[in-house]
């Protein structure tokens, strides 16, 4: 590629986006405090209530305020203030003043005895001597403290654990500002703090903005112009309500989702399925689906959590309790519960309930059984794969779903969160963590319907298999049909015996053939009837089957004896008459077939070696019944009156379109997460959620039309944005929009779409690895594991399937070396070139290399260039043009354009949503 001839000004170095620092310097701080309190070093000289509250404090909270502060009082003791530590409990005092030696903390943290000491065993290790002598030197300074020293407050008054009550919209000055609650809320804020808002971005940005955020690929230009032409009232409205009723709409929102719930295709050693579930991809494409239909949120919940329990015979609510197959581990019963128990706590709760797996929650108010009693919602829970209609074959597609298999299963705790230390003597029945039972979990077993504990009886299951059947006949009758007209062309030459021995064995395979569609009417018809008679008709057909086919391998076998070489007579010999032994046995079965015969398969369950890793556990049955735990787990997450869920989806939301959440620790709420920037924006914003029936399509149109979405992300004057920066330097107050970094699905995806070569195609099995770098498909239908992730899309920060709840936005040199060099850029950047030429043509302007760069520019950037930019872009092309290899491969002007489009997909605003 040629050299630029005079660089381009770069464009806001200084709004690139990286690493979120919101709340830096105050987060940075306090994570030293805690990690300088927690790790073994040199001993503090604490000697001042600075140094209580710089080394001490932190020391304390981290180990011990989970049994003696707000959480919890053993003994009747608090440590959360120096007050309550002279004042004591139920034994006394546990700090004297200038009395190290007398004081008992000091004797309890340094004793010996693991007994005696503290904190005890199962709740950790104990303190490093450094951390007991800084504990040490305080006392002896008399224990300082600063003045009004506040007690931890009650955890039931976290504010995320408070119900949600709609806040009043506030009055604000500004004009335009009030019409969407969001802007009043947002600009009272910046009437508190003497803020300016920036101006509103251009057209061109605004409608980037909109259409990658809501489809998740960059308007054409012929949109731009329609966009930046339409000067009647409600222009931008009716854009943002065409791009929600986009089918690409789910698919852009999917993936945002995917990230949270964890999607995953497949992994396991080699061919070995160990993780996640062969045909996941029916979740995913629920999800889509189910976006594009605006589907509620709860309900979207509610089915991935227990559609088998709410829907247990439709195949397409089925679909979405992939959420809980995709948990599936091969090998680990524990694994498999801990991450389902965690990441139903993260992803719809904001609640790190796996932190109570090895004893009470260090922050919140949860005990340690309440994660087994969260566990034990779980503990029946086994996969299975049902057969879908036109397709009998669960190998090559079936839907992967959850269903209760093992409803007895006991939970118990385990000791220090130790699998192998068991405490028997308690099991722990289902249950909510106490502090959060608005409503008791009261789970209602459920009788099935009998399709869905005996899939085979389902219509479409029989229909599936004799489908199979029928195109087995098909294709024997083509086998037979050539051997015939084979044997006709042949005439009574020598070469006639070997092809009427073809000519049997083609005829015993359609024989077989027809047996097995027969076989498939009489075993359907027998689970219709259920009688003695049908019964024994299905199991004559059955054997009347496997004699045919032991017949049609008799006759292959036969096949290959004739021509086998000298040295593989034996063998040929052999395995004739291996199939004739096995013919005898088959047709003395059918004589005798009796009333028991195979039900047709409707469903399998998905093995597990959790007792031996090499071999598969007892099969786990279909019950009749089904516990009931889920449904009611679905409806307490989802009742408007639990304070966690609203909360945390509308942050989710909030962050996508904003690049920043409202609460920056996305999946903890609980009291060692971040605080929200704006709680009340966010309790107005989930009190809304939920009154639109939990539409998120509500929340988006709310969102994209407010003033605060529209921001541009620079200021309209110099002096305006240094008194912004100074008071609000990280953007927290959104004065202004900030640039964030594009996902990596929608960097390959737009530069498909600018090429015009992505495939529109919606849904179906992913995309294999090797066949990837040649697809064009939307990169949402790539194969996706922990094990097989596509290099470009990882260079620009792909989800990990493990856990995502917010991507990374990284600054790495092979980012820029993907653009440059990927294949993906080279080949499409022609083609780009080629299109916005056209696009000039037809619109009948100017054609020139200045319209081409305007256009290059609004298409791949979203801005109109600069006047340098611009001058700097043709003066370029006309070099370039001008270079010696310039005319290779066509147009020397052609492949100029096709350069600067190059350099523009190489511009950091290409991968920048400003």
């Amino acid at each position: 590629m040629p050299t630029v001839a005079t660089e381009p000004p770069c464009r806001a170095a200084l709004e690139a986006p990286g690493r979120n620092v919101a709340n830096g310097p105050r987060r940075l701080a306090a994570w030293l405090l805690l990690l300088v309190a927690g790790l073994p070093g040199k001993a503090k000289a604490a000697g001042g209530p600075e140094d209580y509250l710089t080394w001490v404090k932190p020391l304390l909270q981290s180990r011990c305020y989970a049994c003696h502060g707000s959480l919890k009082q053993k003994g009747g003791l608090r440590l959360d203030t120096v007050e309550l530590m002279l004042r004591g409990g139920d034994s006394g005092a546990a700090v004297v003043r200038g009395k190290a030696e007398e004081s008992p903390i000091l004797e309890r943290v340094s004793a010996g005895d693991p007994s005696e000491r503290m904190p005890p065993e199962h709740e950790g290790e104990p303190l490093t001597p450094d951390q007991v002598a800084t504990l040490r030197s305080w006392i002896r300074a008399g224990a300082p403290a600063p003045a009004a020293e506040k007690a931890e407050a009650d955890p039931r008054d976290h504010w995320a654990f408070r119900p949600i009550v709609r806040p009043s919209v506030p009055r604000v000055r500004r004009a335009g500002w009030a019409d969407n609650p969001i802007d009043a809320f947002v600009a009272r804020r910046h009437e508190e703090l003497g803020l300016e808002a920036n101006p509103e971005a251009s057209r061109a940005e605004l409608l980037r903005r909109l259409s990658i955020d809501l489809i998740g690929l960059p308007p054409t230009p012929e949109e731009i112009a329609a966009f930046q032409g339409d000067r009647s009232p409600g222009w931008y409205e009716r854009a943002a309500d065409r791009l929600l009723g986009d089918p690409r709409h789910g698919e852009r929102w999917a993936r945002h989702w995917m990230d949270i719930w964890r999607y995953s295709d497949w992994w396991g050693l080699g061919d070995q399925l160990r993780n996640s579930q062969k045909h996941i991809w029916h979740w995913r494409d629920w999800i889509v689906e189910s976006l594009n239909a605006d589907r509620s949120y709860a309900e979207m919940v509610r089915l991935m959590l227990a559609a088998d329990e709410l829907r247990p015979d439709d195949l397409g609510a089925l679909r979405a309790t992939g959420y809980l197959a995709r948990n599936y581990f091969l090998f680990n019963r524990n694994q498999w519960m801990d991450e389902t128990v965690e990441h139903v706590g993260k992803g719809f709760l904001g609640l790190t309930l796996n932190c109570a797996k090895c004893h009470d929650h260090k922050y919140d108010p949860i005990a340690q059984v309440d994660y087994y009693r969260m566990r034990a919602i779980f503990e029946p829970y086994h996969v299975r794969v049902d057969v879908v209609p036109g397709e009998p074959d669960l190998g090559r597609d079936g839907i992967p779903r959850a269903y209760d298999g093992l409803l007895d299963a006991p939970t118990y705790r385990f000791l220090r969160g130790e699998e192998n230390r068991p405490d028997k003597s308690a099991p722990v029945g289902p249950a909510i963590p106490a502090m959060l039972a608005f409503a008791p979990l009261k789970p209602v077993p459920i009788d099935l319907p009998a399709t869905a504990w005996q899939p085979e009886r389902r219509g479409w299951v029989a229909d599936a298999h004799r489908g199979a059947a029928l195109a087995k006949i098909a294709g024997a009758e083509r086998g037979l049909a050539a051997a015939r007209a084979k044997l006709a062309a042949a005439g009574q030459g020598p070469a006639r015996v070997e092809i009427e021995r073809e000519m049997r064995a083609a005829d015993s395979l359609l024989a077989a053939a027809r047996a097995e569609r027969d076989g498939v009417d009489r075993r359907a018809e027998a689970m219709r009837a259920d009688s003695a008679e049908a019964r024994r008709r299905a199991a004559l057909a059955e054997r009347e089957q496997a004699a045919a086919r032991a017949r049609a391998d008799l006759a292959e076998a036969e096949l290959r004896l004739h021509p086998a070489a000298a040295g593989e007579k034996d063998a040929a010999l052999k395995a004739v008459a291996s199939a004739k032994e096995a013919l005898g046995k088959a047709e003395k079965a059918a004589r005798d077939p009796g009333e028991a015969y195979t039900r047709l398969v409707g469903a399998q369950w998905v093995p597990t070696r959790f007792s031996d890793s090499n071999k598969d556990d007892p099969t786990v049955a279909f019950p009749a019944r089904s516990t009931g735990r889920r449904t009611a787990l679905a409806g307490w997450i989802t009742d408007r009156r639990n304070p966690l869920t609203a909360r945390v989806a509308a942050n989710h939301i909030w962050a996508r379109h904003f690049g920043t959440p409202l609460v920056a620790t996305v999946f903890d709420f609980g009291r060692k997460g971040s605080p929200p920037s704006h709680p009340e924006l966010l309790d107005w914003l989930a009190a809304e959620l939920v009154e639109s029936g939990w539409s998120m399509k509500h929340l988006h149109r709310l969102i994209v039309g407010s003033a605060t979405y529209r921001l541009s992300s620079s200021a309209s004057s110099a002096s305006a944005e240094d008194a912004a920066v100074a008071k609000d330097p990280d953007n927290a107050q959104l004065w202004r929009r900030t640039p964030t970094r594009l996902e990596s699905q929608v960097v390959r995806d737009s530069i498909l779409a600018l090429a015009g070569t992505l495939d529109p195609a919606m849904g179906g099995p992913p995309v294999p690895t090797a066949d990837q770098a040649a697809s064009t498909r939307r990169s949402l239908y790539f194969f996706h594991s922990n094990n097989e992730r596509n290099p470009f899309l990882t260079t620009f920060d792909e989800a990990l399937v493990k856990e995502c709840y917010r991507r990374e936005q990284s600054i790495v040199p092979q980012q820029a070396l993907a653009l440059t060099n990927s294949r993906l850029v080279l080949d499409a950047s022609r083609p780009i070139a080629s299109r916005l030429g056209a696009r000039l043509a037809a619109i009948g302007g100017p054609t020139d290399d200045r319209a081409f760069v305007r256009l290059a520019f609004v298409t791949l950037l979203g801005a109109e260039p600069t006047e340098a930019e611009e001058a700097a872009m043709v003066r370029s092309l006309g070099e370039w043009a001008r270079l010696p290899d310039a005319g290779q491969g066509g147009d020397a002007g052609a492949g100029a354009r096709a350069d600067l489009v190059w350099v523009l997909l190489n511009h950091n605003d290409f991968v920048t949503l400003r």
